[in-house]
């Protein structure tokens, strides 16, 4: 039976900022795929050359993403270096929106050989780079849960989604009446010189009701535990 292995992230504060926002700094409310890559190519110390080989090797990556805490936000001001020309001030001030005590149960799927040393880092509390969530001052705390086997659902099947849902065809959204959603739009793909390559979109309950959706083909929404989930 195909299994997946499950580990927790966690920090006092994250940052995943939103790349359109400008006076002020506005933050997704989970990582977005990429910002997972880049945290797991820390804990492995891959990424240290100017081509990114690395981003090659997650091509067969997929993750699924719980919201482990309903989400909360600050916004702080920091005071930021000023890169304008002829600037007024050296500094300009940055107002920037955090989530408060940010915490993620990640559901991975990998080649064998690369999950089975991202295991053992995490096991034994190493990193080759330091992670973190969104920016240097949010080190990640990443837990490692367990390995667990993985029960596909069968289609036309309705059931209660525990994690993320990207908007795909497959899937059929069926809003509850007494809960909140959110649609989104984040980064999934990069190429090897870091260039954007494409977005998804996303809904999620903000505050861990779950979406309630009926699945349309096999292999799209999969059971671990007591959950259901969708990749990324």
């Amino acid at each position: 039976m195909e299994k997946i292995s499950v580990c927790e992230v966690s920090s006092r504060f994250g940052v995943f900022r939103k790349p359109y926002t400008t006076t002020s700094s506005l933050t997704y409310d989970f990582p977005p795929r990429t910002a997972i890559i880049g945290m797991i190519a820390a804990v492995l110390g891959w990424g240290n050359d100017d081509q990114n080989h690395y981003i090659s090797f997650f091509k067969e990556f997929r993750v699924a993403v719980k919201i482990l805490k309903p989400i909360q936000k600050k916004s702080t001001t920091f005071k930021n270096l000023n890169t304008k020309q002829n600037a007024p001030s050296p500094n300009i001030l940055t107002l920037t929106e955090m989530i408060y005590n940010p915490s993620y149960k990640l559901y991975i799927s990998w080649q064998e050989s690369e999950l089975s040393s991202l295991k053992n880092k995490i096991i034994n509390k190493e990193s080759f780079y330091t992670p973190y969530l969104g920016t240097a001052s949010n080190i990640a705390k990443i837990e490692y849960i367990g390995d667990f086997p993985v029960e596909w659902v069968k289609p036309q099947t309705e059931v209660i989604v525990s994690s993320v849902v990207p908007k795909i065809d497959n899937l059929i959204f069926k809003p509850m009446d007494d809960q909140k959603y959110i649609f989104d739009t984040l980064p999934y793909e990069i190429d090897e010189k870091r260039n954007f390559v494409s977005n998804r979109d996303y809904i999620y309950n903000p505050n861990l009701g779950g979406i309630k959706v009926v699945v349309n083909d096999e292999k799209t929404v999969f059971k671990v535990n007591d959950d259901f989930l969708v990749f990324m």
